[in-house]
């Protein structure tokens, strides 16, 4: 449903320049640490006797005010010749049960499958907007249409977070392999919708862009949005199956349609994730991608099951993905 826009930054109907964006940017305030949430839980995980991984710091964000916030990835301690998998949380770094479902499948059920593959887990990847719970970041872009591989490093909407990741990423490579580049077979990023969406997100989203209104639906339940040139339906159907013992599924709507986009299934839509600069398809060339999201403000679930569903979709992904 759309509804008129009420935003208290720029005027309605004309896009942000710049005073618009610092004006945004200077009322963005810090809300809970990075470090104490994020990084102290992951050492304390990495640090542990029986821990098969390891930490590793490959960028860095500095903030408006100099703070230096650390961007970390968690890796097996030698990747050798078996497929990679990509497990990545905090694209929007608002979205509390990315992060801590990236956090809670590594503590619990990651190094059970090393045996078989290759675990590679970002569990934040955007720090400033998890410190502030927001979507965006500094530049008031949205990380998740910023996985482009185009030749101008400085297209518009490039972020560094993307960039910095990216980069990274490209250059791992496999012991076993005198030094080859990584195999990558899927990459899950974890998401989420909340209410702050329609309060607060959409509407900045449309002030920044000049629309006049926006859409404030949100899919109440889990869902998957699955790659429409690389379509696994299979596989996304029996990680649904699995996710629907944790946390409700969300419903298709009167019109056929999730979230704004034709609805495969119940719980599912396919989108060009890649061509759409989504970190689930645009950040590493993997078989097998997907984004998760549920919706924690929900009647039907908590907080804490919204975590056990992206543990649950992770683990039911790659499961199937062994057993196939």
């Amino acid at each position: 449903m759309k509804v008129p826009l009420s935003y208290p930054i720029g005027t309605t109907g004309i896009p942000w320049g710049s005073i618009e964006r610092s004006s945004w940017l200077s009322t963005r305030k810090i809300h809970r640490s990075y470090r104490e949430n994020v990084i102290n839980p992951l050492n304390e995980i990495i640090c542990t006797p029986s821990s098969q991984f390891q930490l590793v710091q490959y960028g860095c964000i500095i903030d408006e005010h100099g703070a230096n916030l650390p961007l970390l990835a968690v890796l097996p301690k030698s990747i050798d010749n078996k497929p990679c998998i990509l497990i990545t949380g905090g694209t929007h770094g608002y979205e509390t049960s990315g992060v801590m479902g990236a956090l809670s499948f590594l503590s619990t059920a990651a190094g059970a499958y090393l045996s078989k593959v290759n675990v590679i887990i970002v569990p934040c990847i955007c720090p400033w907007g998890y410190e502030r719970i927001e979507r965006w970041v500094s530049s008031a872009l949205d990380p998740n249409r910023s996985f482009r591989r185009d030749d101008d490093i400085n297209h518009e909407w490039r972020t560094e977070e993307a960039s910095q990741l990216m980069e990274f990423l490209d250059k791992l490579t496999c012991a076993d392999n005198g030094g080859g580049p990584v195999e990558w077979l899927c990459h899950i990023d974890l998401h989420e919708t909340t209410q702050t969406d329609c309060t607060e997100f959409r509407p900045a989203k449309a002030a920044r862009d000049g629309l006049e209104e926006y859409d404030n639906h949100i899919p109440d339940g889990f869902y998957i949005v699955g790659n429409s040139i690389t379509n696994h339906l299979e596989w996304y159907t029996a990680i649904l199956k699995r996710v629907e013992k944790v946390t409700h599924i969300a419903e298709v709507e009167d019109d056929d349609t999730l979230s704004g986009y034709p609805a495969t299934s119940r719980g599912l839509i396919l989108v060009p994730a890649k061509e759409l600069g989504l970190c689930g398809g645009g950040c590493v060339e993997a078989k097998y991608v997907m984004t998760t999201e549920v919706y924690p403000d929900s009647e039907q679930t908590t907080a804490e099951d919204c975590v056990k569903a992206q543990v649950e979709a992770v683990s039911a992904a790659l499961d199937y993905l062994l057993e196939h």
